[in-house]
């Protein structure tokens, strides 16, 4: 009857007293404001607010998303995405970019042999935006987006 036998069982990797019930462990990422799903808008970092987030998603800073140009990757308005900082993406990834003082979200697209930048929405309303060669000094990337977070709609 179980009289003679702890109630729980004794689980370091547990509190709750069941074998497959484990602990998540959290950090705090910083949202550093918002970035355009559509045209791009200006770029402003607020670092009052976190996300909490598991430990396996390796982000360096979070953006909320606004518009629609990244629907067809799942990627909806009021999102927030996660981003891990670096200066250059393979082409097709998913890339926060900062034109100026604005910032969007696209699939980046180098071709090397033009020298030509291309920024391509997930939503084919929107058309791609072409940076050449001799217009690309105010153009460069944030960050890979490495995961996102959506409310169930």
């Amino acid at each position: 009857m179980g009289y003679d036998v702890p109630m729980r069982k004794n689980n370091p990797a547990s509190d709750t007293g069941f074998d497959n019930i484990y602990p998540i462990e959290l950090h705090k990422i910083p949202i550093l404001g918002a970035v355009a799903c559509g045209e791009p808008i200006l770029m402003s970092e607020e670092r009052e607010n976190y996300i909490m987030s598991g430990t396996d998603i390796k982000a360096d800073f979070c953006l909320v998303a606004k518009g629609d140009s990244m629907m067809n990757a799942r990627i909806m308005d009021g999102d927030i995405v996660f981003i891990r900082r670096q200066p250059e993406v393979e082409n097709g990834e998913i890339a926060a970019v900062a034109i100026d003082d604005e910032a969007t979200l696209k699939r980046f697209y180098r071709d090397e042999t033009t020298g030509t930048i291309t920024l391509v929405a997930e939503n084919p309303s929107y058309a791609p935006m072409v940076f050449t060669a001799e217009n690309q000094k105010n153009v460069y990337i944030l960050g890979k987006a490495i995961a996102f977070q959506s409310d169930i709609r």
